[in-house]
């Protein structure tokens, strides 16, 4: 097809390979698992670009490359933004969102339980661990992680 072109109609111009490609890891295991009490992210990583991901992917979302290799993350991250949302069709309200980083780069966004995240009175860069309610992993900001977070990125901003 040339940019002369005109538009296939509808459905004409694809074929069988044009589907939605399933790069997620088969669904057969949890996405997390429990290593000497602490809870990890069941991940990926691709060995030619050093792309993270979570949940595991088979195909490199950077480069296409197949060479995604199982990668734990956690049990510790920083929270590096969250949004409490008051309004659901679909899940009980309030509830509360955020995005931890990892110290290997990851970032995810993942249920955060507390309080002061409900209230708005939550900073950022707190550090949190992950924990599992309900079968699902959440991210709970330990006490004085405040600091620890301030100290983490001091060093992170020192190093670069």
């Amino acid at each position: 097809m040339h940019l002369n072109d005109p538009a296939p109609v509808t459905g004409s111009g694809f074929d069988d390979t044009a589907r939605p490609l399933n790069d997620l890891a088969p669904d057969d295991t949890p996405r997390f698992e429990i290593v000497d009490g602490k809870v990890m992210l069941r991940g990926s990583v691709s060995r030619s670009s050093g792309c993270q991901t979570w949940p595991r992917r088979t195909i490199c979302p950077q480069t296409g490359a197949r060479d995604m290799e199982p990668q734990l993350f956690g049990p510790y991250g920083m929270l590096y933004s969250y949004a409490s949302i008051h309004v659901s069709a679909t899940r009980a309200v309030p509830y509360t969102l955020g995005y931890v980083d990892f110290p290997d780069g990851l970032r995810v966004l993942l249920p955060v339980h507390s309080a002061d995240a409900l209230a708005g009175t939550l900073p950022c860069d707190v550090l949190v661990e992950l924990h599992v309610e309900n079968d699902a992993v959440v991210a709970i900001p330990l006490p004085g992680g405040e600091q620890a977070g301030q100290a983490t990125r001091a060093t992170q901003g020192a190093q670069a």
